[in-house]
C-alpha cells in the first residue's frame, strides 16, 4: 500500500536469518575462537569507535547518496538512486525525508507519539503509536509493523553491540582518500552480507561510503551510500518533527493492520535485521 521505495531500502550492516545471530567479535560459529592480525584489530576497533560515536550522539544530521540494484526477472541487473536526509533527536524523535529519481518525495517520521510513513507520489500516509525511544520504536516499526527501514542500525544507541554481534569477519584494506577525504576502508562480512566501509580517519570518524553485496542472492545485487554533510550537533527548529500533510493528504493504515500480528516470540534484533534487507 505504500511505495516499494520505502521498503526497498538496505541496512549498514545487514545480519542474518530473523532468529540467528552471528559469532561473538573474535569467534567464529561453533565457538571457536580466531586469532586476528594486528591489521584485523585494528579494523575492528575502528568500526566500533564509529558505531560508539553515533550511539552516543545525542543528535546528528546527514544527507546520503544512495544506488541499489534490482534483478530483473531475466538476470539483468538494473540501479535505482535517491537521497536522502537523515535527522535524530534523541531519545526519540527521526525524521527521513526521501527523494526518488523520479520527483517524488516520500518520508518516515517519529515524532515521540506518533509514527508517521507518508508516500509522497499518491500523498498517502499511515500513522501508529509510537512506542518509546528510537530503539524501542525501530524494532516496533520493522518487527511489528513489518515495515523496512533505511538504515536501521545507524539509530540504535546500541550499535556497536549490533556489529559485535553480527560481523564475522572483518579486514583491514587500508588507509586511503574518499570524497577528498582520508579514510580507513575496511571489508567485513555477516551471515549474509559482504560490506566495505570507508570510516573518515580523525576526531570525528563517521561513514563516507558503504557498499553491501548479497552474495546469496541471484545476481549479487550490491547496496551502495555515500555519506556527506555529517553534523553531530545540529540545531532543530522546534517543529522540524512535525508531521504537516497537504491538504489532499488521505490516511490509510499499515498493511499489517489487516492481518494477524507476527508471532510475539520473534526476537527484537533479528526483527531489526529482517527489516531491513533490501
Amino acid at each position: 500500500m505504500l511505495r516499494s521505495s520505502l521498503v526497498l531500502a538496505a541496512s549498514l550492516f545487514a545480519a542474518g536469518a530473523v532468529h540467528a545471530q552471528g559469532a561473538p567479535s573474535g569467534q567464529e560459529p561453533g565457538g571457536v575462537m580466531v586469532a586476528e592480525s594486528v591489521g584485523q584489530q585494528f579494523a575492528r576497533d575502528r568500526l566500533l569507535e564509529m558505531a560508539r560515536t553515533l550511539g552516543a550522539a545525542e543528535r546528528f544530521s546527514v544527507s546520503l547518496n544512495v544506488a541499489y540494484d534490482v534483478v530483473q526477472d531475466n538476470g539483468q541487473k538494473i540501479e535505482f538512486g535517491e537521497i536522502r536526509e537523515l535527522e535524530v533527536q534523541r531519545p526519540d524523535k527521526v525524521r527521513i525525508a526521501e527523494s526518488a529519481g523520479d520527483g517524488s518525495q516520500d518520508l518516515i517520521l517519529f515524532d515521540g507519539k506518533s509514527i508517521t510513513v507518508l508516500d509522497g507520489a499518491t500523498s498517502v500516509f499511515a500513522q501508529a503509536p509510537q512506542p518509546g525511544d528510537i530503539d524501542a520504536s525501530v524494532r516496533y516499526f520493522v518487527r511489528d509493523l513489518q515495515m523496512r527501514m533505511p538504515l536501521a542500525p545507524l539509530l540504535l544507541t546500541d550499535f556497536a553491540g549490533e556489529l559485535q554481534r553480527r560481523v564475522r569477519s572483518i579486514d583491514y584494506v587500508g588507509l586511503t582518500d574518499i570524497l577528498g577525504k582520508p579514510a580507513h576502508h575496511i571489508a567485513a562480512r555477516t551471515a549474509q552480507a559482504d560490506f566495505q566501509v570507508w570510516i573518515a580517519d580523525g576526531e570525528q570518524p563517521t561513514p563516507l561510503r558503504i557498499v553491501m553485496t548479497y552474495p546469496a542472492s541471484e545476481g549479487h545485487p550490491q547496496f551502495r551510500a555515500d555519506f556527506s554533510k555529517w553534523d553531530l550537533a545540529p540545531s532543530f527548529a522546534a517543529d522540524r518533527f512535525e508531521f504537516k500533510p497537504s491538504a489532499d493528504a488521505r490516511q490509510i493504515i499499515f498493511a499489517v493492520q489487516l492481518v494477524a500480528p507476527p508471532d510475539a516470540g520473534e526476537s527484537a534484533e533479528g526483527a531489526v535485521t529482517e527489516g531491513v534487507k533490501p
